[in-house]
């Protein structure tokens, strides 16, 4: 007994680490396989790894590639792509994964792999799902409809900016989402919305309400500087009806994340957040796509719903 023991250990410890990667060729405006060929990845052959790379072929197909490599038996399910991608992949888990996800972040996008601290360097990323460490995180979910994310659910401003973004014939970029928002600013009338949470109640006009995961979204967008993926709380950020030029002045502060001295602006933390349109439904968007939700909408946070492959903690 004890002899077939020691076998079957010193057998699964002998078994190569199985790492299945899937490429979202949509993501970043379709530039991610010449990504991943300009850093060597695709020619890579890690020591004591089983890897594979598939791509998928549509939206639908990503889905169902999620779905079947959390029933197959593989140790990483590496995402090549970026917040988008992510939110793809989350579409198609009903609840915690079995697998656990690793991120080469190669998206317009990658404010969840920035907040996982996630190298930006490709390579470096890349030997995360081979030495990273598991860990859980918290995510956002929308209900009515289940739909979850990973950074971000908004109503406002985001509205036409991603209007203008998924409408542009250029690639996407955070120069683009900078120009968007510009844009949209100066055609945007201000929302009549109530916002509720743990400890508040605000209604009034705004200029965008932002309930996120992570501390920034857009490409950078720290809206929410002080938000942690793994603190079982959502962070809201309300910034109320305010002139379009004193915005584009504070623009820079908004994009740092020094905003939070701004009168207009109200930040507060909690575990949900409720949102309704005074004047009737409101477009919800969620991590930088178009908006498929409306208020009245309740956005909660869904405590160590996601395993992943980060760093260590420092």
């Amino acid at each position: 007994m004890g002899g077939r023991g020691n076998w079957v250990m010193e057998s699964e410890m002998n078994m190569p680490k199985r790492i299945r990667v899937i490429v979202n060729p949509s993501a970043h405006s379709g530039r991610v396989g010449k990504a991943l060929r300009r850093a060597h990845l695709l020619e890579a052959r890690p020591e004591g790894v089983r890897l594979e790379w598939v791509e998928s072929r549509s939206a639908e197909h990503y889905r169902e590639l999620v779905r079947q490599a959390q029933a197959d038996e593989i140790d990483v399910l590496g995402l090549a792509g970026g917040d988008g991608t992510v939110a793809l992949a989350l579409s198609a888990l009903n609840g915690p994964n079995r697998v656990p996800i690793g991120l080469l972040p190669v998206g317009s996008g990658n404010d969840f792999a920035i907040d996982l601290r996630i190298p930006r360097a490709l390579p470096r990323a890349f030997d995360l799902l081979t030495s990273g460490e598991t860990r859980w995180v918290d995510l956002g979910r929308a209900e009515p409809g289940g739909d979850r994310y990973c950074c971000v659910g908004a109503v406002g401003l985001d509205e036409l900016a991603l209007r203008i973004i998924h409408g542009s014939r250029l690639p996407r970029c955070k120069a683009l989402n900078i120009y968007a928002t510009l844009r949209a600013l100066w055609v945007y009338r201000p929302r009549l919305v109530r916002v509720e949470w743990e400890s508040g109640v605000f209604e009034g006009e705004v200029m965008f309400v932002a309930v996120t995961n992570t501390r920034g979204y857009g490409g950078g967008f720290m809206v929410s500087p002080a938000a942690r993926l793994d603190d079982g709380l959502l962070n809201l950020c309300i910034v109320r009806r305010t002139g379009r030029l004193h915005l584009i002045r504070n623009f820079p502060r908004i994009f740092k994340g020094t905003h939070d001295e701004m009168p207009e602006v109200t930040l507060a933390t909690s575990p949900w957040v409720r949102l309704t349109g005074l004047d009737g439904p409101l477009p919800v968007a969620l991590d930088g796509e178009l908006p498929r939700l409306t208020t009245p909408i309740e956005l909660r946070c869904e405590p160590r719903a996601l395993q992943v492959i980060a760093p260590g903690v420092p």
